[in-house]
């Protein structure tokens, strides 16, 4: 998972007013209890020591109506919600504080992975596509662009028996018109690809025109589709839980093999293991991927200062580094902030699969030997 997309959250000094709410709003007396939830956050928040305009600000988003999510996650800071998402579910527990740094990881492992995609219902008569691409607000947590509509040029799209000498070659040009759409819709898809950063493609639809629009599809793109074998349309939740198990199995995939090559090279020093060992390899830009074990109860600790990779298992490391201002805050928000900003990518490690000494680790950074 790149976190690029977290760095705004970290381009300013800390105290952070961190929220996750259940925001549900399918039962008649939703909004009451939204108000009972982020009034019981309110008083924590402020409690904790958050300033009168940040809880404002978390205020006038929870309350407002501009969203409908099941869950909520919200970060603000002097006076502003610096960054805010829907969650696909509820929050798995309800956390509001007001701290040095955000508190992010709850998020992270609560949010769909995100990997640009289309969704695409081919017909006969040419098909729609939907974009998928990773979101940076907040939304439904889908992602979802506009849809764009492809009329093929070709016709007529519908066999009839005509009889007589003519039924073959009305046949033929029937035939002939689906391929000519085939072929338009294949341009769009591959069009809106390329727009997009698309990593792989669903495709759901009549049978036929499926066959077919793979056909035209250039092989990177054909060998990527995800078939679903019914007719619906390119924005139906169908395609998108589709989507998201494909999206979810790629990621675990790669996760899995990065792992093994983890614990392959800790005996050549290419690995970072345990807390104190990662949190080293991130301060000094050493780590490529951080691999962490999903532990919402986890309460370890580390030492940040202000700049974003002054990260440390003790406060002496930072202080022997010259960091005299460092403060205490959660281990995990401290990973996700120096991994966010050195460009380390974050995987969680997967059900079934052996972690990290203490529940985390890094590859380390390629470097060439010296002579």
């Amino acid at each position: 998972m790149r976190l690029d997309f977290l760095r705004p959250l970290y381009a300013g000094p800390g105290g952070f007013a961190s929220v996750y709410l259940d925001a549900s709003r399918t039962t008649e007396d939703a909004t009451e209890l939204v108000a009972l939830r982020w009034r019981a956050a309110r008083e924590r928040l402020t409690a904790d020591g958050a300033d009168a305009a940040t809880v404002g600000a978390l205020e006038d988003l929870v309350t407002g109506q501009a969203h409908s999510v099941p869950g909520l996650a919200a970060f603000a800071r002097d006076g502003e919600v610096v960054f805010a998402t829907g969650l696909p579910s509820p929050p798995r527990r309800e956390i509001s504080r007001y701290a040095p740094l955000p508190h992010v990881m709850p998020l992270l492992a609560q949010w769909p992975p995100q990997v640009p995609r289309l969704h695409v219902r081919a017909d006969r008569s040419g098909g729609e596509i939907v974009a998928v691409r990773p979101h940076d607000g907040l939304t439904d947590s889908s992602g979802a662009g506009a849809r764009e509509d492809v009329n093929g040029r070709g016709w007529p799209v519908h066999k009839a028996s005509v009889g007589g000498w003519s039924q073959a070659r009305f046949q033929r040009s029937t035939e002939e018109a689906w391929a000519e759409n085939a072929k338009e819709l294949a341009e769009a898809v591959t069009a809106a690809a390329e727009r997009c950063g698309a990593e792989f493609i669903v495709v759901a639809g009549d049978a036929r025109a499926r066959a077919l629009l793979l056909e035209h599809l250039a092989t990177p793109l054909r060998e990527s589709a995800v078939i679903v074998d019914r007719e619906v349309d390119a924005s139906s939740g169908l395609l998108a839980e589709v989507a998201q198990h494909a999206v979810q199995d790629r990621v675990d995939g790669e996760t899995r093999a990065r792992l093994a090559q983890f614990h392959s090279q800790r005996a050549a020093g290419q690995a970072a293991e345990g807390l104190a060992a990662t949190l080293a390899a991130l301060r000094d830009g050493q780590a490529a991927e951080v691999f962490i074990a999903d532990d919402p109860s986890s309460t370890e600790r580390a030492w940040v200062g202000p700049e974003p990779a002054d990260v440390a298992a003790s406060r002496q490391e930072l202080a022997e580094r010259g960091v005299a201002s460092a403060v205490p805050d959660r281990a995990d928000a401290a990973l996700v902030r120096a991994a966010a900003t050195t460009g380390a990518e974050l995987r969680f490690v997967p059900d079934g699969e052996q972690p990290p000494g203490s529940g985390v680790g890094a590859l380390l950074r390629y470097q060439a030997p010296r002579n």
